[in-house]
């Protein structure tokens, strides 16, 4: 049988861009020489009591749906962490909606709140699927340029001349991934001015919190935020069940009652064992956590201290998380090019900036994910062979100024 029509496919589906994260992928394939610096997947075991308790419900042998927007218990412990570490009260009944990881909640929350054509600011580099849920959502993301002179805090002047009649709203991650670095009270308070003046949403993907030594002021806590943040988080790096999807967003009753409505039919309802998994990991004694946390921060700054100190590379020193965003402009080479090089010639593998927007070109981002194993030994290739490309800077190489 002849199919003589096309198919029709949703030109908002349609739209959505790969990334270079497939032609690293591809790079790859087949290669167990590599070391991995390039990971967002924290390669350590969830903790005892998590296992544990997952273990007495499988064991029980009953995986039932649950509530359609969390079991209620569980949203009754996001109401109490957000009240004790944000500072802000949200009631857990119509204000908090647990989903299949922070990526569900950003792309549900994005489809209720934008019409065709609105417009999303995105201070840039970012978190590399921001940019394509408005464009599922038939809006328009609008990249506002981060500078690594000003440690990546965002420039008032470049929010303003984003702004347009269609802007909807301002998305970012803090901590920053893929910046490692943390935008503290006063670059929040900009923030906030802006979004008040311009009568903006807030969305602010704060998964990686539990990362920082400090805690942290959450935008929503601040005067006039509350009404228009939505706080999104959830257990997949906290707790290092990134596999298990379970997240969350908090947010305006009014807007998250509309939410609610299309993740009933995106998702039903989340997952049963991720949602007993994340009850689990609000009792999680922290002596099971903070020994990671340690480790990954430990492994962060030798990751830190061994890339900065390359002739011609910069980096704004990272104060949180899982990743650094060194500046290797000089090499001569693309972001892309760079990354594909380093797979083919040093056996390590990162991720280009340009995975982070087009402003994270002459960067790459480097992950200590994999372990110390594998930031040692693939930093100690990453040298090498920048240190072998400076060598070779008369033939367009690296040029230390």
């Amino acid at each position: 049988m002849n199919v003589t029509n096309q198919p029709q496919i949703n030109p908002d589906v349609e739209s959505i861009p790969y990334a270079d994260r497939k032609k690293i992928l591809d790079a790859t394939r087949g290669r167990t020489d590599l070391a991995d610096l390039s990971s967002g997947n924290p390669d350590v075991p969830m903790p005892p009591h998590i296992r544990e308790r997952l273990r007495e419900e499988v064991e029980a042998g009953y995986a039932p749906y649950t509530h359609y927007y969390g079991i209620p218990e569980l949203r009754t412990r996001i109401a109490q962490y957000l009240r004790d570490t944000c500072a802000i009260t949200v009631d857990p009944d119509s204000g908090i909606l647990v989903t299949q990881g922070v990526q569900q909640a950003l792309y549900l929350v994005l489809r209720t709140i934008l019409r065709r054509g609105d417009d999303v600011i995105i201070p840039s580099p970012h978190y590399a699927n921001y940019d394509l849920d408005p464009v599922a959502s038939g809006g328009r993301p609008i990249l506002v340029p981060l500078d690594e002179k000003d440690g990546f805090a965002p420039d008032p002047g470049r929010l303003e001349r984003a702004v347009t009649p269609r802007t909807r709203a301002i998305l970012f991650s803090n901590p920053n991934n893929p910046l490692g670095v943390t935008w503290y009270s006063s670059t929040l308070d900009t923030v906030a001015d802006f979004a008040r003046r311009h009568d903006l949403y807030v969305l602010a993907d704060e998964v990686y919190r539990d990362f920082h030594p400090e805690r942290l002021t959450s935008i929503a806590a601040l005067p006039g935020m509350k009404e228009r943040t939505f706080v999104f988080n959830g257990f997949s790096k906290s707790h290092f069940m990134m596999g298990l999807r379970t997240g969350y967003v908090a947010g305006p009753a009014e807007v998250i009652d509309h939410v609610k409505q299309l993740h009933y039919v995106v998702a039903l309802c989340p997952s049963y064992l991720g949602q007993k998994a994340a009850l689990a990991a609000f009792d999680c004694p922290r002596n099971q956590l903070e020994p990671i946390y340690a480790e990954f921060h430990s492994c962060l700054e030798l990751l830190y201290d061994r890339v900065s100190g390359l002739p011609g590379v910069t980096c704004v020193e990272p104060d949180c998380g899982l990743y650094i965003f060194p500046n290797v402009s000089r090499s001569g080479l693309t972001s892309l090019e760079l990354s594909l090089d380093l797979i083919e010639e040093a056996g390590v593998i990162t991720l280009p900036g340009t995975e982070f927007g087009p402003t994270g070109e002459g960067h790459l981002r480097l992950s200590v994910c994999a372990g110390r194993e594998q930031v040692e030994l693939g930093v100690h290739r990453l040298e090498r062979r920048l240190m072998e490309l400076t060598s070779n800077s008369q033939d367009g190489g690296m040029v230390d100024e």
